[in-house]
C-alpha cells in the first residue's frame, strides 16, 4: 500500500466551505453555521484519507 496524503487539510477544506457559504448565503450564515461547516470539513478530510486502493473492486462486482 502506498503512503497517500490528502490533497488538502482540514483548514483548507473549512476555508473552502466557508468561502462558498459566504458567497451563496452571506457572511452571517457562514458565521452562524460555522459548527456545521467544521463538521462537513471533518467528513471531507476523513473520506479523502480513507479512499480504497485503485485495484479494489466495489462490493457489487464480487
Amino acid at each position: 500500500m502506498t503512503d497517500r496524503t490528502p490533497d488538502f487539510s482540514f483548514d483548507e477544506a473549512l476555508d473552502s466551505l466557508t468561502r462558498q457559504a459566504e458567497a451563496r448565503f452571506g457572511e452571517g450564515y457562514a458565521y452562524t453555521h460555522r459548527d456545521l461547516l467544521e463538521q462537513a470539513a471533518i467528513y471531507i478530510v476523513n473520506v479523502a484519507n480513507s479512499l480504497p486502493e485503485t485495484e479494489t473492486e466495489p462490493g457489487f462486482y464480487q
